[in-house]
């Protein structure tokens, strides 16, 4: 995707979601869920979560796409993963969801796990002179994908049912990509990129939009956002791992320390569920 307009980004990778968000609510027979006169109609408050979400995650993937052109997969990746902080504070202030013991030390051990990653890869060989701006991007987008997630929690909380939840997120996803590619006036960008740029995003969209979305969703009905986040975190992990064994990406013994702190703090918070940990219906 070297060559590819970031700006198409999120469009090409929400396509595949948007699909999948189609084909569930028709299997699933939701689609009453969304019409004010049906009497499946969850109101406007459980629907509203996923438009924001929609609109949110769509800036905040249009900004990775350029943190990622600029600072490249070391640099990015672990900033990004900082996400799982904001959500399990948003949702401390938001859902009121508890943060207590092992979970927080979890969480804590994660931190320090993608602040250690980060500083070992500021050792490494950056990919361009202006490296230095995937740290604010990948912070900003960070943010939203918090955000976003705390939405999806409050919206299912509130009745949304998931397939619905993906497809109204995945609609105003797509549309807001439309909008800022036009207005943008970068739209021709879609037809002139390289088919097989083309194929990385949508092949990028099935893995993160179908497999991954589906089940983040899942697990946010199911769990409490701090938790759902703690697994997300084993993303630098994997990115890490699989960029210098592959790609023969630096790695040195603090960015290695990084990843066993992560792996610790994951399992730390996997040890003890809450029993009063709320679940979507």
């Amino acid at each position: 995707m070297a060559h590819a307009d970031p700006l198409i980004g999120p469009f090409l990778r929400g396509l595949p979601s948007l699909l999948l968000g189609i084909v569930l609510v028709w299997r699933n027979r939701t689609l009453g869920q969304l019409r004010p006169g049906s009497p499946q109609y969850v109101g406007r408050r459980a629907l509203l979560p996923f438009f924001l979400a929609g609109v949110l995650s769509t800036v905040g993937l249009f900004v990775y796409y350029f943190a990622i052109r600029v600072g490249g997969v070391i640099m990015t990746i672990p900033v990004l993963e900082t996400y799982v902080i904001w959500g399990t504070v948003i949702a401390w202030f938001i859902l009121g969801e508890r943060v207590r013991g092992l979970t927080l030390a979890g969480v804590g051990l994660i931190a320090l796990g993608l602040a250690a990653l980060s500083l070992g890869q500021l050792h490494g060989q950056p990919i361009s002179p202006l490296w230095y701006w995937a740290i604010p991007l990948a912070l900003f987008t960070a943010l939203t994908y918090g955000v976003s997630g705390v939405l999806w929690r409050d919206g299912q909380l509130r009745g949304a049912h998931q397939s619905t939840a993906i497809l109204l997120q995945f609609t105003t996803s797509v549309a807001v990509a439309v909008v800022g590619l036009a207005g943008l006036g970068r739209w021709s960008t879609v037809v002139v990129t390289p088919w097989h740029d083309v194929a990385a995003l949508l092949t990028s969209g099935v893995l993160s939009g179908i497999v991954g979305i589906y089940c983040m969703f899942t697990a946010l009905r199911l769990m409490a956002v701090a938790r759902v986040y703690a697994f997300s975190a084993l993303t630098p992990l994997v990115a890490t791992l699989f960029a210098h064994f592959f790609l023969k990406e630096y790695l040195n013994f603090t960015m290695l320390m990084g990843v066993l702190l992560v792996s610790v703090g994951v399992g730390l918070t996997q040890i003890y569920r809450p029993k009063d940990e709320r679940q979507a219906g």
